[in-house]
């Protein structure tokens, strides 16, 4: 047992993206425009057959407790070193990543992966069933409407929390890496919209959950040298096969998304292009336990630096889930891509 099974003394994580109950309430424009931009997202993949496959995959891999929901997430390390990492997984050269972030039982997941609590708590309708002749359903040959729409609340986005915990997790291992598994993650909570099963405030809310869990893991004194020992397992792995030090490596490798593009994908799944509801000019609470995320990508700044470097790379104040109520802290506006990715 560690501390970081659990969020310190909130247990779970409904603290962090409980000002969903005050968007529910009061903000009705809002609620509406999270369902409609569900249904077009949802609905603009009819004329896109890859992106229908793709997010069905996503599905599917991460439904389960096979080692598919690690093998989905390898392509964020490029066309050669995803499949070294894919090759090193099916040779079980890997004892010590596996463990932390393989499946849904990995060490590394823990309550958050599942937002089951959180879920009781919302009790939030999914998009097909509020609006049912509206949102299409998809789905892989030979599989029911059953397998691939979830039941239960949709707020937040458990499916979206297990990617990004698992991504969070192997960007701390490899941080040159970073920018793009947190937009691998993401897109996996994207998809969930594009199946018609989330909103974007659940993947957000989903998103939001992870960094908490990814920094509660590191911020753990037990748990830390975990991701420590399994990231040199990893880095040592892929050096070995491509032969040369990872720097080289990924610069002659063919990457998932140039660090550009996964910033652009990153920051357009922050807050999906929702209006603001709250003030614009609101300062940034730093999460404390994400000081320490950043000094993991940047070991030799100060930790006045790194809580800097985290304002300054901040989404902007006022979208939603920014909880502005005294004593919050800014977890919807935590842009780890763009500070880890900082020079």
């Amino acid at each position: 047992i560690y501390q970081s099974d659990a969020h310190g003394s909130d247990l779970i994580y409904w603290p962090v993206i409980s000002s969903f109950t005050d968007i529910r309430a009061h903000h009705p424009a809002t609620m509406s425009e999270n369902l409609e931009k569900a249904v077009a997202i949802n609905n603009a993949a009819q004329d896109d057959p890859a992106l229908r496959k793709r997010a069905l995959d996503d599905a599917y891999a991460i439904d389960g407790l096979s080692q598919k929901q690690l093998h989905a997430m390898t392509d964020a390390f490029g066309s050669e070193l995803g499949a070294d990492v894919r090759q090193a997984l099916a040779e079980k050269r890997l004892p010590k990543v596996t463990a932390l972030v393989d499946t849904l039982a990995a060490r590394g997941q823990g309550i958050a992966s599942s937002t089951l609590v959180e879920k009781e708590i919302s009790d939030n309708p999914r998009p097909y069933k509020v609006a049912p002749n509206r949102i299409k359903v998809y789905n892989l040959p030979g599989k029911t409407d059953e397998d691939v729409l979830s039941s239960g609340s949709s707020y937040p986005s458990g499916h979206t929390a297990s990617a990004m915990i698992r991504t969070g997790l192997l960007a701390l291992m490899v941080p040159e890496f970073a920018p793009q598994l947190l937009a691998r993650g993401s897109e996996a909570g994207y998809h969930r919209v594009v199946l018609g099963v989330h909103y974007p405030l659940d993947v957000i809310a989903g998103r939001m959950v992870a960094d908490a869990a990814v920094a509660d893991r590191y911020a753990d004194p037990r748990f830390r040298p975990l991701i420590v020992a399994a990231g040199q397992e990893l880095r040592a792995e892929l050096e070995w096969r491509c032969g040369a030090a990872l720097s080289t490596c990924i610069a002659r490798d063919t990457p998932y998304r140039s660090t550009p593009g996964a910033l652009a994908d990153y920051d357009a799944r922050m807050s999906y292009g929702l209006s603001r509801i709250g003030s614009p000019s609101a300062a940034f609470v730093v999460p404390g336990a994400a000081v320490d995320l950043v000094l993991r990508a940047h070991p030799r700044l100060t930790r006045a630096q790194a809580t800097d470097l985290l304002r300054r790379t901040a989404y902007p104040a006022g979208y939603p889930l920014d909880d502005q109520r005294p004593g919050a802290q800014s977890w919807q506006r935590l842009d780890l891509a763009r500070a880890y990715a900082a020079r």
